[in-house]
C-alpha cells in the first residue's frame, strides 16, 4: 500500500502538462516545472488549494495507482482543515473506481447504500486500507458488520482535539471487540494544543494498542515545510514528538521523558 508518489504528480495530454501539488511549500517547484515547459499547463492540486483539472482521469492515480476516492468532501469543516475549502459540499461519487486504499476523507458521512456499495466492490482486494480515516464519533455496529466482509483491513481514526477521547476510545473499543486489531489513530499536534496535551493524547493512542500518527499542523499558506511553530511548542519538541512517536517499534518500552533525541537510534533500541 506504500505506494505514494512523495511530491509533484505531472503527465501530459497532448501539449498540455497538467501538474497535480499535494503540498503548498511545492508551488515554487510546480512553478519552475511550468515555467520550462512550452505549452498549456494547467495546475491544481491541495497545494494549490483547487481540483486539479483534468481529462478522463483521476490525478490520485498519479500519485498512488492502488488510490481511490468513493466521496468527495466533509460537513465538519474543521478550522485546521483544507477539504472543505479544496473540495467544497460533501458528496458521493456514483460510478468511483474501485482501489484498495480509500482516500474519502470522511466515508461514514456517507449513506448506507453508498458504504455498502463501497464494501461490495472492495471484496476482492487483500488488503483494503481506509486511509484518511473514520470520524469515530459515526463509526456503529453497522459498519463494522459491513467491514467485516472484507478479507482484511487497516482502520483508521483521528484523535485531534482532546475533548473528542470518549469517541475514539469508544470507536477503538468497538472495533477491538470486533476482532480488529490494525488500528492506527492519526494525532494532530502542533495546532492549538501544548506538548503534555498532545503527549497525553498519544501515549493514550499507546495505551489502547493501536499505533500513533502525529501529524504536524501545516498552515494552509504554508510556503515551506515545517516552519510554522505554534507559541506553545518549540521546534526541538515539535520535531522530537514527531520522531518518537513515529518510531514506537524503536522506541517502544520506555516513555517519552526517558527518550534522549541526541543519541543515536541504536543506543536507544538496546535499552528496550
Amino acid at each position: 500500500m506504500n505506494q505514494w508518489r512523495k511530491g509533484i504528480a505531472q503527465w501530459k495530454v497532448g501539449k498540455t502538462l497538467y501538474i497535480s501539488v499535494p503540498f503548498t511549500w511545492l508551488m515554487k517547484d510546480a512553478e519552475f516545472i511550468a515555467s520550462q515547459h512550452k505549452g498549456k499547463v494547467l495546475i491544481g492540486g491541495s497545494g494549490c488549494m483547487k481540483p486539479t483539472e483534468c481529462e478522463g482521469f483521476e490525478p490520485i492515480l498519479f500519485h498512488n495507482p492502488l488510490a481511490t476516492f468513493t466521496t468527495r468532501g466533509c460537513p465538519n469543516g474543521c478550522k485546521f482543515c483544507a477539504v472543505p475549502k479544496l473540495e467544497g459540499d460533501f458528496k458521493e461519487i456514483e460510478n468511483f473506481r474501485p482501489a484498495p486504499v480509500i482516500c474519502d476523507n470522511n466515508i461514514l458521512a456517507s449513506s448506507k447504500k453508498h458504504f455498502e456499495k463501497a464494501i461490495d466492490l472492495s471484496k476482492n482486494f487483500h488488503l483494503v486500507d481506509f486511509n484518511q480515516g473514520f470520524e469515530a464519533r459515526k463509526l456503529t455496529l453497522w459498519h463494522l458488520d459491513q467491514i467485516s466482509r472484507l478479507k482484511k483491513v487497516k482502520i483508521r481514526f483521528a484523535f485531534d482535539n482532546i475533548n473528542n477521547e470518549s469517541d475514539v476510545y469508544n470507536a477503538v473499543k468497538m472495533c477491538q471487540d470486533h476482532g480488529f486489531k490494525e488500528i492506527g489513530i492519526m494525532c494532530l499536534i502542533g495546532f492549538n494544543d501544548t506538548p503534555e496535551e498532545a503527549h497525553y493524547r498519544l501515549d493514550k493512542i499507546l495505551e489502547w494498542n493501536c499505533e500513533p500518527a502525529p501529524m504536524r499542523f501545516q498552515p494552509l499558506d504554508c510556503t515551506e515545510k515545517d516552519s510554522h511553530i505554534h507559541p506553545n511548542w518549540t521546534s526541538e519538541q515539535l520535531k522530537d514528538t514527531m520522531r518518537y512517536y513515529f518510531k514506537q517499534s524503536w522506541f517502544g518500552g520506555f516513555g517519552f521523558n526517558t527518550y534522549e533525541p541526541n543519541q543515536r537510534h541504536e543506543k536507544q533500541c538496546n535499552l528496550i
